[in-house]
């Protein structure tokens, strides 16, 4: 097992900040289309002395999702994306499916240890968003719509992902609720996750195994990584506290999420992937502008995450 983080916001100093603590590989948020970006954040990631694996995050999908007419399109620059990302030696693209585009939150100031700020998530506070997600889609696409959108996607993307070797990780929803704010969702459980490794058998068909996204549905965590050995292609790491319709995030070490068990699975299961620092707390001097990704925290949680890898036998010194 490996260390990998998104430095944010991506400058010199952060990325110098995360080789400091130990950290292997750069996950980078989409950077756009065309190579030269993605060629950029490689060589400025390798300054560091570290590698450029990863993208996720702000993948345009949405038409695709909701199986809209723009959909082919999109498509379309995704597998561009697969070989561009191959030319330049990445490894994995992560991607979601949730029908609000990405994670959602309802509160940005959820008091944490020394007056630390997490995220919370209340189902109450409707249509209230402090991410930067798009938010709840214009009109709502049925649970049978977009399991049917997803197999299509698949259908489409994976021979372009197989040919480049690319690895697609699918993340689960977050929060992990069967309807949200009046919209279906439909990774919200590990039975879903195992159910979209089975729809397109591929060696490039995985998921991002989220422990904080699956947490608060109080699954058993442990078994689940083993049922889906050998699919998991990437791995984030938080810890939350409280139910799917109402938590918070909290420290890595303070939540009710087994996190050292966790990784002990990761590494029973023979997982030779990277594990990145998942949303952390805001700590003093920070504006909190970027909740759950500004730096101090992850930069604690990223040595937490190697402590934990070494004990357990996972990572080298």
């Amino acid at each position: 097992m490996r260390l990998s983080m998104i430095v944010t916001p991506f400058t010199g100093e952060n990325l110098q900040l995360a080789a400091q603590v130990g950290v292997e590989e750069i996950v980078a948020v989409y950077p756009g289309p065309g190579k030269e970006p993605l060629w950029k954040a490689k060589r400025e990631v390798e300054e560091h002395g570290m590698r450029l694996t990863h993208i996720e995050r702000k993948l345009p999908h949405d038409q695709i999702v909701h199986g809209l007419s723009g959909r082919n399109g999109q498509i379309a620059a995704i597998k561009e994306l697969l070989y561009d990302m191959a030319d330049a030696g990445l490894e994995i693209l992560c991607y979601n499916w949730m029908p609000s585009e990405d994670w959602c939150r309802t509160s940005s100031k959820n008091r944490e240890r020394g007056g630390s700020y997490t995220t919370a998530f209340n189902i109450g506070d409707k249509n209230c968003n402090v991410t930067d997600a798009d938010g709840p889609p214009k009109a709502s696409t049925s649970a049978l719509k977009l399991w049917e959108n997803l197999e299509f996607f698949l259908e489409k993307v994976l021979p372009i992902a197989e040919e480049t070797g690319i690895k697609l990780a699918l993340h689960p929803d977050d929060p992990p609720l069967k309807n949200f704010w009046g919209q279906d969702q439909i990774l919200y459980t590990i039975d879903a996750l195992e159910r979209v490794t089975k729809l397109a058998p591929s060696p490039s068909n995985g998921i991002c195994f989220c422990a904080g996204a699956l947490g608060p549905t109080r699954e058993d965590m442990l078994a689940g990584i083993r049922r889906l050995a050998g699919k998991i292609h990437f791995v984030h790491l938080r810890n939350t506290r409280g139910s799917a319709a109402n938590f918070q995030e909290t420290w890595p070490d303070n939540g009710e999420i087994d996190l050292p068990g966790v990784v002990q699975a990761l590494r029973d299961i023979g997982y030779d992937g990277t594990i990145r620092p998942d949303h952390a707390p805001s700590m003093v001097g920070e504006a909190n502008q970027n909740p759950g990704y500004e730096m101090k925290g992850r930069i604690f949680a990223a040595g937490y995450l190697r402590g934990l890898m070494q004990a357990c036998g996972g990572q080298e010194d």
